[in-house]
């Protein structure tokens, strides 16, 4: 084992925190505190809790915390990591909500798929690019 390798392992546990800590402080800080949902007075139809800016939101800063994770060498635990947290915080959040109707289960695997999917394509992108700039 080399000494940047050594170096590489003895970080993994950094970057893993970093990741999980930042992964759900931007979803709490952009869905977590949102649990109002909205009646249209003409249909009666509820929507919500959340307003698009807020997904948008957290999409980008995810996005740029993936990217450079994969950008420095770590699309892999940037795939692993974002999806498990964002589901993980998504599953805390639905599983508690005062007005769930149990569904919460099917949008938690519907995060998770496309958190894994979307981390996967932009971890890449970046690593692509990281590769390249190197």
């Amino acid at each position: 084992m080399t000494a940047a390798q050594s170096t590489r392992t003895r970080q993994t546990p950094l970057w893993i925190a970093g990741l999980a800590g930042l992964t759900a402080l931007a979803y709490w800080a952009f869905l977590g505190w949102d649990r109002q949902k909205e009646t249209d007075p003409v249909t009666g139809a509820e929507t919500g809790p959340y307003q698009a800016w807020q997904l948008i939101g957290l999409g980008v800063v995810l996005a740029l915390l993936v990217f450079e994770a994969g950008r420095r060498g770590r699309p892999w635990l940037a795939g692993v990591v974002v999806p498990v947290v964002l589901t993980v915080a998504f599953s805390l959040d639905a599983a508690t909500s005062p007005d769930g109707d149990g569904l919460w289960v099917i949008g938690a695997v519907l995060v998770l798929l496309g958190s894994a999917l979307g981390t996967g394509v932009v971890a890449g992108l970046g690593a692509a690019l990281g590769r390249r700039t190197r």
